[in-house]
C-alpha cells in the first residue's frame, strides 16, 4: 500500500472517533440550549499540514537509505556466490562458504523485515500524533466559538463509474449530507496547526 493510501486509511478510521466528539458543556445542553454544530474535512486538514509534509520527507529519506543498505547487502551476497562458484564442491572450504552464504541470506531477510516493520510503526505513531493535534485544535477552536458538536466532513462524492451494488454502502457511510460553509472549521484548523508548527521552538 502506498504511503498516501496509508495516511488516508488511517484518517478515515480515525474519523469515526471524531464524528462523536462533543464539546464540554453538558449541563447547558440538558437545559435545552440549541446545540451548535460544526464540521471539519479531516482528510483535507491532513493533506495541508506542513508537519505532515516534513514527516513524509523524513520517512521517504529513511526508506531510500533502507533500500540502499539492502542493495549493499545483496552485493555482498553476490560476492559470496561468486566465491562459492570457484570452490570445489564437498570440500571444507566450499561447505564453510555455503554455510556463510545461507546465513547471510537469512540475516538479510530478517533485517529487511525488521526495518520495514520499524518504519511502518514510526509512520503509524506519526499519524496518531498528528491526529491528536488535530483533535486538540478542534477542541480549542470549538470552545472559543461556542460549538458543541463537530462532525467528520467528507469530500464531495462522485458516484460516476461506481458499481450499482456498491452505491448503497457508499451512501450509508456518508456522515454529513450537507452543511453551510459558515460551519466549516477546516481552514481555521489548518491555519492553527500550521502556525504552531512554524512557530515551534527548535
Amino acid at each position: 500500500m502506498k504511503s498516501k493510501e496509508l495516511w488516508i486509511a488511517a484518517i478515515l478510521v480515525g474519523g469515526l472517533g471524531l464524528t462523536g466528539w462533543v464539546g464540554a458543556n453538558a449541563r447547558s445542553l440538558m437545559a435545552g440550549r440549541p446545540t451548535s454544530v460544526a464540521v471539519v474535512d479531516v482528510q483535507l486538514v491532513f493533506e495541508s499540514l506542513k508537519e505532515k509534509v516534513q514527516i513524509e520527507a523524513d520517512l521517504k529519506g529513511r526508506l531510500e537509505q533502507l533500500n540502499q543498505d539492502e542493495q549493499d547487502r545483496k552485493r555482498e551476497l553476490e560476492e559470496l556466490k561468486s566465491d562459492l562458484e570457484i570452490l570445489a564442491p564437498d570440500t571444507p572450504a566450499y561447505n564453510e562458504k555455503q554455510a556463510k552464504l545461507e546465513q547471510s541470506a537469512i540475516e538479510l531477510q530478517a533485517w529487511r523485515t525488521f526495518q520495514t516493520q520499524k518504519l511502518n510503526r514510526e509512520r503509524g505513531l506519526q499519524i496518531e500524533r498528528l491526529y491528536r493535534k488535530l483533535l486538540d485544535a478542534i477542541g480549542r477552536i470549538s470552545q472559543q466559538n461556542g460549538y458543541d458538536l463537530v462532525l467528520f466532513k467528507e469530500k464531495p462524492v462522485d458516484f460516476r463509474g461506481t458499481k450499482p451494488e456498491a452505491l448503497n454502502t457508499l451512501i450509508q457511510v456518508r456522515k454529513v449530507l450537507w452543511s453551510s460553509d459558515e460551519l466549516d472549521l477546516t481552514d481555521q484548523i489548518i491555519q492553527l496547526i500550521n502556525n504552531e508548527f512554524s512557530n515551534r521552538t527548535p
